[in-house]
């Protein structure tokens, strides 16, 4: 095959494991069908080599078929216009557009860092959602209200013993299970002399105090058999 820019014979070597074919006079690429992509990841780029392929030149002739090839912008915003062939499926590229091509995948240093930025906070997102569903998990809390009631019947031998708990189950489980519609309600009062809660407060926050109030049992029992 002759090159289709300076019609010097194309000399054939292999680049990254694929067999390719480039112009000694001019420099540039032809690629078979499938062969860009695996050519593309494999190359390095410094980011100083020359550019001068990134505009759109003629459509040149395929150095395979002979049929006039067409220009298209890779990846459709690349700014890189190479020569494609619609028969054979080969693709041209001029000096310099195998550089341009490689620094457009790996993207400026701006890009990368603004790429980390998002991932991060997708990380730190992930991580309060996982958080966040624990709070208001309703098969926890209600294992643990089960402990709880078992452990009462278990503790003296009647059915009738888990009345008791249950009427301290009730505030905790009320507030993790509904706790933004507990969170909501704004004008009441907890009890005689107390304020007036005049602000909404978060469903997370009302959750975590509901979790507070369900595992004060657990926490404090190990104090007890300390004290004993």
């Amino acid at each position: 095959m002759d090159c289709p820019h300076c019609h010097e014979p194309l000399a054939p070597e292999t680049l990254h494991r694929e067999a390719i074919d480039r112009c000694p006079g001019c420099d540039g690429i032809w690629l078979d069908r499938g062969e860009l992509g695996q050519v593309v990841n494999g190359t390095y780029s410094s980011g100083t080599g020359p550019r001068d392929g990134e505009v759109a030149e003629i459509a040149l002739t395929c150095p395979r078929c002979g049929r006039e090839m067409a220009l298209f912008n890779y990846a459709h915003d690349s700014g890189v216009f190479v020569n494609k062939c619609a028969s054979c499926g080969g693709i041209w590229l001029n000096r310099g557009q195998l550089d341009a091509l490689a620094q457009y995948r790996a993207g400026t240093p701006a890009t990368e860092s603004l790429a980390d930025a998002i991932g991060d906070e997708m990380r730190r997102t992930n991580r309060w959602r996982s958080v966040r569903s624990l709070l208001r998990s309703r098969l926890l809390s209600g294992a643990v209200a089960a402990f709880y009631l078992i452990g009462a019947v278990l503790a003296t031998g009647h059915p009738l013993s888990v009345l008791h708990p249950i009427r301290f189950l009730l505030l905790p489980m009320v507030c993790i299970w509904f706790s933004d519609e507990v969170g909501s309600l704004t004008g009441i009062s907890l009890g005689l002399g107390r304020p007036v809660i005049t602000h909404r407060s978060p469903g997370d926050y009302v959750a975590l105090a509901g979790w507070v109030l369900l595992l004060c049992p657990i926490i404090a029992m190990p104090l007890v058999y300390v004290q004993i």
